[in-house]
């Protein structure tokens, strides 16, 4: 693929696992990112566990280097940003290629019942079945950047096509997470964003609060994460399919 570099080979993707790491990570907002049976994104990760102990001096490899001094050099440089993105990559193509599914109870203090909010995944993103290929990672201001694409299969085209033809609501919302909390801070960030969205939306269109809204949504846009006041904060964007509402039998 044109712009593919020579060191995007590191980022061969061998497993799908969420890590529990102190992980100061971005993804950048963009368009619905479809272009045709193909994904992409950008994402972004700290160069280093604790930013601010490693400063690359910014120097490249001598015109004689070989690809193996370069590949080795860019691993010993990079190694920390690169093991993160390997993790949150599969996280955000899990919700563009299947989505996550919601439990819903709205609080409701006057029948004191708790709010309740259970948010997981469709099915585990495999990279034998959807393989990443990480494109053009670029040093900047701290940071590694980096392209991610990602192929939809036939079924996973046709499956997107089935949301593009029913008239799903686009849905957006907003949700935090610690950064202590490293990865789980962003699926946290996520999980509150979508709860939000859904709370919102209904809010609008139900008088009486229902017992329980349980669903699925879809992204149709990467999410844009970023850091704020010691948070991660996120926005999502997706269709909302709402698969059942279940409302109180008596007050």
């Amino acid at each position: 693929m044109e712009g593919c570099v020579e060191i995007a080979r590191l980022f061969s993707v061998r497993s799908a696992a969420f890590a529990c790491v102190l992980l100061p990570l971005c993804v950048a907002a963009a368009q619905v990112p479809d272009r045709g049976g193909q994904l992409r994104i950008q994402v972004w990760a700290e160069l280093d566990a604790f930013p601010g102990s490693f400063e690359p001096d910014g120097q490249e490899a001598g015109e004689k280097s070989s690809a193996a001094e370069k590949k080795t050099e860019f691993e010993s440089l990079y190694g920390f940003a690169v093991e993160r993105m390997r993790q949150i990559a599969p996280f955000i193509m899990e919700g563009l290629l299947y989505g996550w599914n919601f439990e819903y109870t709205p609080y409701d203090k006057t029948r004191g019942v708790e709010e309740l909010w259970e948010f997981s995944r469709v099915r585990e993103f495999d990279p034998a079945v959807n393989r990443l290929s990480f494109h053009n990672p670029v040093p900047k201001d701290g940071k590694l950047l980096s392209w991610v694409y990602c192929d939809r299969t036939e079924a996973q085209q046709q499956e997107y096509r089935r949301w593009t033809s029913i008239v799903y609501p686009k849905v957006k919302g907003t949700g935090t997470g610690s950064v202590e909390d490293g990865f789980k801070g962003i699926q946290e960030a996520c999980s509150q964003a979508a709860k939000n969205a859904v709370r919102e939306y209904w809010r609008t269109l139900i008088k009486n609060k229902p017992k329980e809204i349980s669903g699925r949504i879809l992204l149709t846009k990467e999410p844009r994460i970023y850091i704020k006041s010691g948070r991660y904060v996120v926005d999502l964007d997706f269709f909302l399919e709402t698969d059942r509402i279940v409302p109180y039998s008596c007050y």
